[in-house]
């Protein structure tokens, strides 16, 4: 029955797309012409994604939009070695996986503002794409470039600039558990300014029996000028989010009135002035504050049973960087900077057991990098890079990295990086916090050796295949055990992770076009950590949690005048997890495999002119209504492979249709 319902909605979509009569011979022409975008992340510099010697995928806002994807977690789900992991209903914390590094090892970006806790953490649930230019992924160490937190890889989003003129935007969708979706936007530019302005409301009822609201208001805003020698950009983007939560730590539906409020302003200035033809300084200043509040009181009046708190939480970043950027003789780059931050975060807790304190603790970091690039027209690309950090904290740790690019011949692209990186420990790990964890200010940082090495081939001028294969070491990993006269954290762990990344992709004639992604992943314990039972974090020998071993993404679209249709499958292998029972016992358990289907569509009601269209929408997330969790909780039967009908299970079908208004 799903797959008639999905195969129906799809050939209606292909016909009302396909009624004007098109020119295959034009249409081929258009598909065929690709240009490859620009990669800004990977070197700091404009580089071309075909000459960039690290691993990077780039996504775009216009791709993202037209398959009806609004939430980045969904968006990284497409790019090869990246995994990620949500507990339950739409707005459950959300971690990414990075080839199978710890998800406090991604260093996550909007316009340059670092929007990571202190000590890496970040939570995807809540992070859209809305006025979104593009996502640019780097796969790989980056600590050289950006310090702490880049262990793994970095995510970086890019807001839409505006175009000549004045533009506007509106589109609303609705559907399935009482969702919606409203977002509307101004651009434009004018002779040196330009402009982007939006706004955005997303709200759903969830699919738990109760209290699985979820509630995201985004605003951002991006505004530049270009002036002479100087140019300047200020970025903005807010978020006012609420996450309503029914399930306890084992993942039962129990709680009718458990409520997550968090909001957050992500600020930058970045500005440049060019000295000289070959010289230029470039000034980045990033702001990031976050405030939230978890509140969970009695769900019924007169109910003395278990643990009733309010707990608040406020955290800041502040940081700015110098660089100088000199062009040398023979397409030879060289980057100089420095960068300071401050970071500060105060926390406590109101709750029938007992008040804690509130908590206040700050720390700095300096540091000193260089980048030398070297990239000749289409022959090659090399960077070099180090980097020297000093934290008040765990004093000094120097990074370096290596990488290059190469086309022997035309068509064939070989690359290559080798290099370290770090994480500072969170205030949690250094500070401890209310009474019950313990801190150690005597951590080190953890640190990464990763190396990668890769091939990308032209089939023809419509088709591209890669593979890229990677080996990465953590060492120092910081592992809790509750100690009641000492520190609860200490370094002790190693781990491993390796692998193969294989994607393609293909502009097919009549308007098709089709890509795919597999990645094998290996990620093991090699040295223990602190905890000797099976469920401990760090097991010696045993899987990384929640790392699938096989992940399998493809899609496969259709485009004409009139709209498309997009359909894309993802394949996720077992996973390793620990279940915590609500008698609190704990068992190590493997979560069996599971295949979701997207569906996604456009079709234009009233052609563009001048900029002006009317489009109707259609999104269908988990077209067959595929059951399986991807966090192990309570109510699921691991040996039988059951679906829970209750707590982490993943998201059912969800069905939105709307409108998309240009003008």
């Amino acid at each position: 029955m799903h797959s008639m319902i999905l195969v129906r909605a799809s050939s209606l979509l292909l016909a009302l797309a396909a009624l004007p009569s098109i020119a295959v011979a034009q249409r081929v022409a258009r598909d065929t012409a690709r240009v490859a975008p620009l990669v800004v992340t990977a070197t700091r510099s404009p580089l071309s994604a075909e000459r960039t010697p690290a691993t990077v995928t780039v996504l775009t806002g216009a791709q993202l939009r037209a398959e009806g994807i609004t939430t980045v977690s969904e968006a990284l789900r497409q790019v090869p070695g990246l995994s990620l992991a949500q507990t339950g209903s739409y707005g459950g914390a959300t971690s990414l996986f990075i080839r199978g590094g710890e998800s406090r090892f991604t260093k996550v970006l909007i316009d340059g503002v670092p929007v990571n806790e202190a000590g890496g953490g970040f939570d995807f649930s809540a992070l859209t794409t809305d006025n979104i230019e593009r996502i640019e992924i780097v796969r790989g160490a980056a600590s050289v470039l950006y310090g702490s937190d880049a262990m793994a890889g970095v995510v970086q989003l890019f807001t839409r600039r505006g175009a000549t003129g004045t533009r506007g935007e509106l589109s609303a969708r609705g559907g399935s558990f009482g969702s919606y979706d409203v977002d509307g936007a101004v651009r434009g530019s004018g002779e040196a300014v330009d402009y982007s302005l939006a706004g955005a409301r997303h709200r759903t009822q969830g699919f738990q029996a109760f209290n699985s609201g979820f509630r995201d208001d985004v605003a951002s805003a991006l505004v530049g000028f270009a002036r002479g020698a100087a140019d300047g950009r200020v970025s903005l983007r807010y978020r006012d989010a609420e996450f309503h939560y029914p399930t306890d730590g084992s993942g039962l539906v129990v709680d009718s009135n458990a409520v997550r409020r968090e909001s957050r302003l992500a600020a930058g200035l970045d500005g440049g002035y060019r000295l000289t033809r070959a010289l230029e300084m470039r000034v980045a200043l990033a702001s990031n504050d976050v405030h939230g509040v978890s509140d969970n009181q009695p769900d019924s009046r007169g109910d003395s049973t278990g643990y009733y708190y309010t707990s608040a939480d406020r955290s800041r970043r502040r940081s700015g960087d110098l660089r100088f950027t000199l062009d040398l003789p023979a397409a030879t780059r060289l980057s100089l900077g420095g960068t300071v931050e401050r970071q500060w975060q105060e926390a406590g807790t109101v709750s029938n057991f007992g008040n804690t304190p509130r908590s206040s603790h700050a720390r700095r970091t300096s540091a000193a990098y260089a980048q030398v690039l070297l990239a000749p027209a289409d022959a090659y690309t090399i960077t070099l890079g180090g980097r020297y950090e000093h934290n008040e904290r765990f004093g000094d740790f120097a990074t370096w990295r290596a990488a290059g690019s190469v086309s022997p011949a035309a068509g064939t692209r070989l690359h290559a990086s080798l290099g370290t990186a770090f994480r500072e420990p969170s205030f949690l790990e250094n500070f401890g916090c209310c009474g019950f964890v313990h801190g150690n200010p005597d951590l080190k940082p953890e640190h990464a050796l990763s190396v990668d090495a890769g091939i990308e081939q032209d089939l023809a001028p419509w088709a591209t295949v890669g593979a890229t294969v990677f080996n990465n070491s953590f060492r120092d990993l910081i592992d809790y055990q509750y100690a009641p006269s000492g520190p609860d954290y200490r370094n002790v762990a190693r781990t491993r992770t390796r692998g193969v990344e294989v994607q393609g992709r293909a502009q097919l004639p009549a308007g098709m076009h089709a890509d795919a992604a597999f990645t094998y992943l290996d990620a093991r314990v090699v040295d223990p950590g602190t905890g000797t039972t099976a469920t401990a974090l760090f097991v010696r020998g045993a899987r990384l949690l929640r790392r699938p071993v096989h992940t399998m993404n493809a899609g496969l679209g259709y485009r004409a005048t009139r709209g498309g249709v997009d359909v894309r499958a993802l394949r996720v292998g077992t996973r390793e997890d620990n279940y915590f029972a609500p008698d609190f016992k704990a068992s190590h358990v493997t979560l069996p495999p599971y295949t979701r289907v997207d569906l996604s569509g456009e079709l234009t009601l009233v052609p563009a002119v001048a900029h002006r269209e009317v489009v109707a929408t259609l999104r269908v997330e988990n077209a067959l209504d595929a059951s399986y969790t991807e966090v192990a909780g309570a109510n699921y039967d691991f040996r039988q492979g059951a679906l829970p009908s209750t707590g982490y299970r993943a998201a059912p079908r969800r069905v939105l249709g709307g409108l998309r208004v240009a003008f």
